[in-house]
């Protein structure tokens, strides 16, 4: 796990993992504050993760929008449109929206003003374990 602070947000990158997408870790992390994780996974499914105060409040797969739980799974339909992920567009059997990283992305910078950039991503970052 690598720890860096952007403007008024702390940035997690944990390269080969998804504890930050766990929904206990998501509450955990968000406890006292707001946590948004994004995971993209090149052989399983990815996942978009927003968290308030310990709260799981909307949590999908960037795939497939459309299937969103939590306590407030709508709350963030206006920012995912904009960012390409079209949370009423039903696709067909075995359809999956394009571009869903980017779109997950775009989602968690429209979130938190942060765009990570390559300048962000190579540090320099503390490194620790979220447990």
């Amino acid at each position: 796990m690598l720890v860096g602070r952007v403007g008024d947000w702390t940035v997690l990158i944990e390269e080969s993992g998804w504890t930050c997408t766990e929904a206990d870790k998501a509450q955990a992390l968000s406890a006292g504050t707001v946590a948004v994780a994004v995971l993209r996974h090149d052989y399983a499914s990815d996942d978009f993760v927003y968290a308030v105060d310990g709260e799981l409040v909307t949590h999908f797969n960037p795939k497939i929008p459309q299937w969103r739980h939590g306590s407030d799974p709508d709350r963030l339909n206006d920012l995912m449109r904009q960012a390409g992920l079209d949370p009423d567009d039903v696709p067909g059997i075995g359809a999956e929206a394009p571009s869903s990283a980017s779109g997950a992305l775009l989602l968690a910078a429209r979130l938190t003003g942060v765009v990570l950039t390559p300048e962000i991503v190579k540090g320099p970052l503390m490194s620790g374990v979220v447990g």
